[in-house]
C-alpha cells in the first residue's frame, strides 16, 4: 500500500478518533468509517516476497524438540528474530505449526522474557507487517497479516496473565494500527489449498476478544473497533464460510455485554445496515448475494448464543423472523 494514502487512512482515522472521544460523533460513527473505507480503491497486484523456509527447517524442529522433552528454557534474540522473519511463510508447517505455535507455547510456558515480549509487540504492529499488499487482490501477504495479528491477541492475552509489557503508548499504537487493519483488510479466504488457514476474520474476533478485557482501554477506543468491525464487514463481497461468523459472534457477545453503550450502539448500526439493504434493489450478482449471505450467517451465529443482553435478542428474533 502506497505510503501516501496509508498515511491519509490514519489521519482520517486519527481525526474520528479524537471526535468520538470528545462526544462529537456517535450516530454517524459507522457512516464516518464507511467514508474511509472507499477512500482506498483495489490498487494492482504487485510481487509479495515470502521468505524461503529453507534456513528456518532445523531452527523449528530444535525448538520442538525443546518444548517436547523440556530442554528449552529460552529462545535467544537471534532465534526469536529468525522465527518471526518467517511468520509469512506459506508453509503451514513453519508458519502456523511453526513459528506461531513456537511462540505461543514459549509464552504459555514464559520462556520469553519481558522485553522480549515487547520487541515481538513492536514487530508485529508495524505497517510493512500490518499492511503487507492490503488494498491489492487476494494475495500471499494475507498469511503475514493475519498470523500477525493472531500473534497479537497472544501477547494481549499475556500482558492480561500477568506478564505485562503493554505500555500506554503501546496500547495506543495498537488500536490505531488495529482499526485501520479493520478498515482495510478485505481477504475473507479460510483455509487455502496448500498454504493452509488465512482466517484473517477469526483472528481478528481473537484480538477484538483480548481488547474487550483490556481493562485500560477508553470506552470510545472499543467502540471504535466495534463500528470498524461493522462497517467492513458489510461491504465483505466474498464469502465468510470458514467459521467468522460464529467467531465474530462470541466478541459481540462478550461487548454487549460489558456496557449498555455498545449494546445500544451494535443496535443502532445493525438497523442502519437493515435499512439500507431493503432500500437497495433485488441483488443480481455473486457480490451483491454474497453480502445478504454474510450478513444472515452472522445473524444466525449470533442468535445462537444464549449470553447476548435482552435488547440484543429482541432485536435478532425479529430479524431472523423477517429474513424467515
Amino acid at each position: 500500500m502506497q505510503a501516501n494514502q496509508l498515511a491519509q487512512v490514519k489521519a482520517a482515522v486519527f481525526k474520528i478518533r479524537q471526535d468520538l472521544r470528545a462526544g462529537k460523533v456517535y450516530q454517524s460513527l459507522t457512516r464516518q468509517l464507511a467514508a474511509v473505507i472507499e477512500q482506498v480503491p483495489a490498487a494492482p497486484s504487485t510481487p509479495v516476497n515470502v521468505p524461503e523456509d529453507d534456513d528456518v527447517l532445523d531452527l523449528v524442529q530444535e525448538l520442538r524438540n525443546g518444548l517436547a522433552d523440556g530442554s528449552l528454557t529460552a529462545i535467544s534474540e537471534q532465534q526469536l528474530t529468525h522465527l518471526l522473519s518467517h511468520l509469512g511463510s506459506l508453509n503451514p508447517e513453519i508458519r502456523d505449526r511453526g513459528c506461531y505455535y513456537l511462540l505461543n507455547e514459549a509464552l504459555q510456558q514464559q520462556l520469553l522474557t519481558i522485553d522480549q515480549l515487547g520487541q515481538i509487540f513492536d514487530q508485529l504492529v508495524r505497517d510493512d507487517v500490518l499492511f503487507a499488499h492490503i488494498n491489492e487482490p487476494e494475495n500471499d501477504a494475507v498469511f503475514l497479516r493475519s498470523f500477525a495479528v493472531l500473534l497479537l491477541s497472544v501477547l494481549l492475552y499475556a500482558d492480561h496473565a500477568g506478564m505485562t509489557f503493554m505500555t500506554s503508548a503501546r496500547r495506543q499504537v495498537l488500536v490505531t494500527q488495529f482499526t485501520v487493519y479493520l478498515l482495510l483488510e478485505r481477504d475473507t479466504r479460510g483455509f487455502v489449498g496448500d498454504h493452509g488457514w488465512a482466517h484473517s476474520y477469526t483472528h481478528i474476533g481473537n484480538l477484538l476478544d483480548e481488547l474487550v478485557a483490556e481493562r485500560q482501554l477508553a470506552r470510545a477506543d472499543k467502540l471504535l473497533l466495534l463500528a470498524a468491525l461493522i462497517s467492513q464487514y458489510q461491504r465483505l463481497d466474498t464469502p465468510l464460510i470458514f467459521g467468522e461468523p460464529e467467531r465474530l459472534s462470541t466478541y459481540l457477545a462478550a461487548i454487549t455485554n460489558k456496557d449498555e453503550l455498545y449494546s445500544d450502539y451494535l443496535l443502532l448500526a445493525f438497523k442502519d445496515w437493515h435499512r439500507t439493504m431493503v432500500m437497495q434493489s433485488v441483488p443480481t450478482t455473486e457480490a451483491a448475494w454474497t453480502k445478504v449471505f454474510n450478513r444472515n450467517r452472522l445473524l444466525e451465529a449470533m442468535a445462537l448464543h444464549d449470553d447476548f443482553p435482552t435488547m440484543v435478542v429482541d432485536y435478532l428474533d425479529d430479524e431472523l423472523e423477517f429474513l424467515g
